[in-house]
């Protein structure tokens, strides 16, 4: 089987690394070097020059999100799940996301979504939607062109953005910019509507917070995620000295006529 192109994690004895197979080349670390012909099948195990084993295989959504070189901050995957839950995703959804970014959220959302829903990503920097569209590319080398929806990007700054230049119900509204109440700015939302945005600091919380309030949602919810792992090992039972914490605050809320 021909492997070329193929994107792949090697993970040595302490530490994972995100690559592209390259017929011919090599794959050099301080723990030793492997050739990519070697590579007969995924996933496998390869020994390296020094004769330590190497475990090669397809990324995982988390692990392609993580090691991925991108450019402004990530949505980490530990607040993905609730984003997406907070903003009521399904296959049917039509999905307004404000703040393109690195790409990372806009690579699930797009691959929840079906053939009967609507998917579009606005950002005012171009550069940040062509290194979206080529992490997404990316990721999908190891899928078919199918396991995706097409996003419809608009190039656009948000306070120039008017709901009315697109003739689609949103039903599902995500936001990942600094200032996402100038939303209201231009637009008005006249239908059900779930409403998510991520932001750092509280001071931008109490914004959004006030400016969906004053726009006729309810349920609003104000939260933020932390992920500790744990040790399970024998008899042994802890959690990790390290853990991720605040990476940033989810607001949701939920318009309804």
């Amino acid at each position: 089987m021909n492997f070329e192109n193929k994107l792949v994690i090697i993970e040595t004895s302490s530490k994972k690394y995100l690559s592209v197979i390259t017929s011919g080349q090599e794959f050099v670390t301080n723990e030793g070097k492997i050739k990519f012909n070697d590579v007969k099948q995924l996933p496998m195990s390869i020994k390296s020059s020094t004769g330590k084993i190497f475990q090669i295989y397809t990324p995982s959504y988390k692990e392609f999100i993580l090691l991925m070189k991108r450019g402004p901050q990530i949505i980490y995957p530990k607040d993905v799940g609730a984003i997406l839950v907070s903003a009521n995703i399904n296959s049917h959804s039509k999905v307004l996301e404000i703040g393109t970014g690195s790409g990372a959220l806009t690579l699930f959302i797009a691959s929840l979504l079906g053939p009967n829903s609507e998917f579009y990503s606005l950002d005012v920097n171009r550069k940040n939607q062509y290194r979206a569209t080529k992490t997404i590319s990316r990721y999908l080398s190891n899928y078919s062109p199918e396991f995706i929806k097409e996003i419809k990007f608009i190039n656009k700054d948000l306070s120039d953005f008017s709901l009315e230049t697109i003739d689609v119900n949103f039903d599902s509204i995500i936001t990942d910019v600094p200032e996402p109440w100038r939303f209201f700015d231009n637009s008005k939302i006249n239908n059900e509507t779930y409403w998510v945005s991520y932001l750092p600091s509280i001071s931008q919380v109490q914004k959004i917070s006030e400016s969906l309030n004053n726009n006729g949602f309810k349920h609003i919810e104000i939260k933020e995620i932390f992920e500790r792992e744990w040790v399970v090992k024998g008899n042994i039972s802890r959690p990790k000295h390290s853990m991720v914490g605040h990476t940033g605050f989810i607001v949701s809320g939920r318009f309804i006529l």
